[in-house]
This record gives structure tokens, sequence and C-alpha cells, in this order.
């Protein structure tokens, strides 16, 4: 495992810090736009383009090819209990472009937030145990 201290996930109230696997990147980072727009036609025919820009939202799926991006059990724990406590903010930091990019989410529990498959199965895992994760976020404002 790949892991340092520039990607990251911080508790914005507590300062606790969970380091990540450098592997995980956002998944689909240029799908997501931050204009918006509706279009409609008035009783004339003419075409009404409404736009807007989107104040927050934007998903970031933290993942990496199988073997890459693992994290240990005990690591996995962590994320989940994060997840877990209700109103919770994060600094997200990762690795992209040559540098570190920091953004404020909150776990995406709209969905699965974490996934995480053990590398190798156990019928007794250890907390040194690894899995492949999967992290789904949400981006909030920075306030």
């Amino acid at each position: 495992m790949r892991a340092n201290t520039q990607t990251k996930l911080t508790n914005t109230a507590t300062n606790e810090v969970i380091v990540l696997s450098d592997s995980l990147y956002p998944e689909g980072e240029h799908d997501w736009s931050a204009i918006v727009s509706n279009t409609k036609y008035a009783l004339d025919g003419t075409m009404i383009v409404e736009q807007s820009v989107r104040q927050a939202g934007r998903p970031y799926v933290m993942q990496a090819p199988d073997g890459h991006g693992v994290l240990s059990r005990e690591t996995v724990n962590a994320l989940k209990s994060e997840r877990d406590k209700l109103g919770a903010t994060f600094w997200l930091d990762y690795l992209a472009d040559g540098a570190v990019k920091r953004v404020k989410v909150i776990f995406d529990t709209t969905a699965e937030a974490i996934e995480a498959r053990p590398i190798k199965g156990s019928t007794s895992p250890k907390l040194t145990d690894y899995y492949n994760v999967t992290l789904r976020f949400l981006e909030i404002p920075n306030t």
C-alpha cells in the first residue's frame, strides 16, 4: 500500500486526520459542470435558456484500480466511524496535476458512501487486512 500525508480526510470540527492511499483519485472528475442550464420554449416558439452556477454538490467518487487504492481494515473502520457522525464535514486533500487539491466534503450517504472489498477473504478479519475501497463524497460550500 502506498500512502502519504498528502492524500487524507480531515474532520473540520475535530481536526482528526485519516491518511488515505495516494492512489485514490476522483473518478469521472471531468463529468461534472459548474454551469447548469434549463431550456424551454415560449408560446411564440422562442427558445428560452436559463443558466446558473452551481453553488455545491460536485460528487467525488474516490477510486483506484484494484490492488492500488487499498486501505487497512483499521482505516476503513475509522472512515465508517466518521461517516456515521451526523453533520460532520471534512477537508479532502488529494494529489492531482502535480499539486495537492483541497475540497470541503461530506460523505454521500444518498448512496453507498463506503465500499470496501477484502483483498483476500477471511472468516476472522484482522485490523491489518487490506481492502479495495471506493469512497463517495459531495462537495459543499467552503464557509
